[in-house]
């Protein structure tokens, strides 16, 4: 009988694995987790605007929300925004009214969802594995860089991986569990977790749970438990959950099924409509980027996968189970004709929970232990390198080696990892690499991401632009989609774009490009302020530069 075996077999028998943190290392071990996690998940919410085209736009919309009396449709600056379900709008609107209006709010559903995250994954990974397994996915999860990079953006993402990382919590033990205990409970959560997951995300919620749940109770010879799933408890539940705002939204908003079912659910799927498209093997290097620094343990884990399937002792396996449900988001959104890194964030927090489970059976074995501390210090060598060899940002002000100390800080670690490592003492090696990430997430947000913010985020602009303005209006042209819905959001409303019937003395945010473009329609264009490469602010005046050729 292996580890899993007898842990599930004392569970069965009401006995859960128990692990209590009294010994002063265990306590350590705790203060350190607590300090990584505050780090990488809630220090420097703040520190930059809003980025991209997304954050904006959903920010606006629930802080819209939080203004007004309408919890049902979504609007965008007055009109239905239909392409996202609910729930993100839902949770980042209480952030406006608890903490005001600020990116702290628009990023809470994210942060909070992650904290969840960790704490139900935590809890599984105790209740199968052990204390040793949960004290390091405690770890290992807020330092890897796919959950501190989306615990900190106001999207959907984080938010939908919370769902069904709760999902699969409640799930596990009505799966792999001869005669689980408060069986109903389970089940509620179960309905509970999937119901918000369709909230979260729509339909895939339903297919990413329900497709990772069969893949994995196959896996772990637990087909027929399943079942167990589909009680009266879970559909009842899940119905009460999830149906109620369908049924509203789509009585209140009659393109609500055109708009977001098929256009941004079966269209996005099958065709390259919104422009994503990437190769088959996509989704492999995001995989290993996301789960750096741990991406030495991948092999851990891919070799005790081999044994367990060598030994054909996968039967109540809970590895098997989760490698369900961290397998089919990979292929399932590999089979999509539209691909970005967040589509495979679901598959993220159960490959960390295993990635921390082959660390621990490394941990009493000497050359397992060896191999993955050094293999864990030469990742973070690789990533001194990396920082050694950015470049500079001259449109952002930020100059060549800007992050040259976080290189030396990763290079240091490497070194202080690769010795502890050699010497077998793997735990010292994950601690020394979680502090490494804390710290030089802490110095990003301290010292280059107030000086990358102008160039990344629209918030100094719209600053300089409401100075500017003086009440008056502000325009817009030739800005990239992401510039224009951000400055729509710090100024709080739909931007009009310049044109030539526009009155001497307009305010416009453009760019390089776009002011060539106004001096050749015949605008005299005063520079204002250039606050990056993507945005400078010009005033219209009949005395202002001019072009009187078409070269640029």
């Amino acid at each position: 009988m292996n580890g899993a075996e007898h842990r599930i077999n004392m569970a069965d028998q009401g006995h859960p694995p128990t692990w209590v943190p009294g010994t002063t290392v265990a306590r350590v071990q705790l203060a350190v987790a607590a300090l990584v996690t505050f780090v990488c998940l809630f220090n420097g919410l703040t520190a930059f605007g809003l980025v991209g085209p997304d954050e904006p736009r959903y920010a606006a919309i629930a802080r819209d929300m939080a203004e007004g009396d309408d919890w049902i449709t979504p609007r965008l600056h007055g009109d239905p925004w239909l392409e996202k379900p609910i729930l993100y709008y839902w949770v980042a609107a209480v952030g406006y009214r608890l903490f005001g209006d600020n990116e702290l709010a628009a990023r809470l559903p994210s942060v909070a969802g992650a904290a969840a995250t960790m704490l139900a994954l935590s809890w599984l990974a105790r209740r199968f594995y052990g204390g040793p397994t949960a004290a390091l996915f405690l770890l290992l999860f807020p330092s890897s860089i796919a959950i501190l990079v989306f615990a900190r953006a106001a999207t959907t993402d984080m938010l939908f991986s919370t769902t069904l990382a709760l999902a699969l919590a409640s799930a596990a033990p009505l799966v792999l569990l001869r005669r689980p205990s408060g069986m109903t409970g389970y089940q509620i959560g179960f309905g509970a977790a999937l119901g918000l997951a369709v909230l979260a995300k729509g339909p895939a919620g339903v297919v990413l749970a329900g497709a990772g749940i069969v893949i994995g109770a196959l896996c772990s010879r637990r087909l027929p438990q399943v079942l167990r799933l589909a009680g009266p408890w879970s559909l009842g539940t899940f119905a009460l959950v999830a149906l109620p705002w369908y049924v509203l939204c789509a009585a209140r908003n009659p393109e609500f099924i055109q708009v977001f079912l098929i256009s941004h659910n079966v269209e996005r799927f099958l065709t390259p409509v919104f422009q994503h498209e990437q190769p088959f093997w996509y989704f492999a290097p995001v995989l290993v980027l996301g789960l750096a620094p741990w991406t030495a343990a991948i092999v851990a884990t891919l070799h005790g996968a081999a044994t367990t399937v060598t030994r054909r002792d996968w039967a109540g396996s809970p590895s098997m189970f989760l490698a369900g449900w961290v397998i089919f988001p990979v292929v399932f959104f590999s089979l999509s004709q539209a691909k970005l890194p967040g589509y495979v964030l679901p598959a993220m927090p159960p490959a960390i929970l295993l990635l921390a489970h082959a660390l621990a059976t490394a941990l009493p074995r000497p050359a397992a232990a060896r191999a993955v501390g050094l293999g864990t210090a030469a990742v973070l060598a690789a990533m001194a390198v990396a920082f050694f060899a950015a470049p500079a940002v001259e449109s952002a002000g930020v100059e060549a080696g800007a992050v040259r100390p976080l290189g030396m800080l990763l290079s240091v670690a490497a070194l202080v990892a690769g010795y502890v490592g050699n010497r077998g003492r793997l735990r010292a090696a994950v601690t020394v690499a979680a502090l490494t990430i804390a710290l030089g997430l802490w110095q990003l947000n301290a010292t280059v991401m107030p000086r990358l913010d102008p160039g990344i985020s629209t918030r100094v602009a719209a600053q300089e632009a409401r100075s500017l303005a003086d009440g008056g209006p502000v325009r817009t042209y030739g800005l990239h989609r992401a510039w224009q819905y951000g400055l729509e959001y710090y100024l709080d409303g739909v931007l009009p774009e310049w044109t030539v019937d526009a009155p001497a003395g307009a305010l416009v945010v453009t760019n390089r490009r776009g002011m060539r473009a106004m001096q050749l329609e015949g605008a005299g264009i005063v520079v204002l302020r250039e606050v990056s490469a993507d945005a400078m602010l010009v005033r219209t005046e009949p005395d202002g530069e001019r072009l009187t050729t078409g070269r640029d």
